[in-house]
This record gives structure tokens, sequence and C-alpha cells, in this order.
């Protein structure tokens, strides 16, 4: 299967050890952003902010799981959010969940479409089910 990860910058190491994780069970990661330098502010990069927001839009309808790691800030990782649950509207795909500390934050959580864990190893005991 193939995976995006969204979450905050600061948490790029978590995302990279579910990445190895997913990597060694045979599935495909498309959440790359956490090897690409930070662009932030944005506005003072606008070519790149356009090349990764549409390659972002792309990796986000073209995963068959989207896990979001919920957080009490963020921005990018909840547009990619909107993203999925459009796609999985149209699509049927791909697979949401949310994990982390702050399940309650963002009323979307709550949709249909989405599923709510502490953790990722709960979305890999769901997926084998």
């Amino acid at each position: 299967m193939k995976f995006y990860i969204a979450s905050r910058v600061k948490n790029r190491e978590l995302v990279r050890n579910i990445h190895d994780t997913l990597s060694e069970l045979g599935h495909e990661t498309l959440s790359d952003w956490i090897d690409e330098r930070n662009i932030i502010p944005y506005e003072n990069h606008p070519e790149e902010s356009k090349v990764r927001s549409i390659q972002c839009v792309n990796y986000c309808t073209n995963a068959d799981v989207f896990v979001l790691i919920s957080d009490e800030g963020g921005a990018g990782m909840y547009t990619e959010l909107g993203v999925v649950l459009a796609s999985s509207k149209l699509n049927d795909k791909p697979k949401i969940y949310v994990i982390g500390n702050y399940l309650n934050r963002s009323i979307f959580f709550f949709h249909p479409a989405i599923k709510r864990f502490k953790n990722f190893e709960e979305v890999l005991e769901d997926l084998a089910k």
C-alpha cells in the first residue's frame, strides 16, 4: 500500500520512524517532505512553495492510506486532510486516520470517513483486519 503521513515539521523524526516501519513491511511512502529543506516563510520561496503544494495534493490523492499526526497547532496538514476527505468522497480512497494526543481538535476528525487512534500501531492493526 501507498501511505502519506501528514504532520508538522517538528515531528520529522516520528514520521521518519513510521516510514522505516512501513518500508520494513513492504509498503511505499509518499510523504517525502521529511527530506526536503524548510521553505518557511513561504513568500520567500514562491516557486518552490507552488511546486510543493502541487506535489502534496498529488501524493495525498494517490495514497491508499492517509495518516495525520494530530497537534495543537499546524496548518498545511489540515489542508491535506481536506484534500483527502474530498478524494475519499469522490474516489473511495484513501483510508483516513488521525492519530496522536489531539484527537478532538477539529470537527473534521469526527467525519465518518476518519478513524481516530492514539498511535500508528493501532492504524496497522486496523488495516490488518
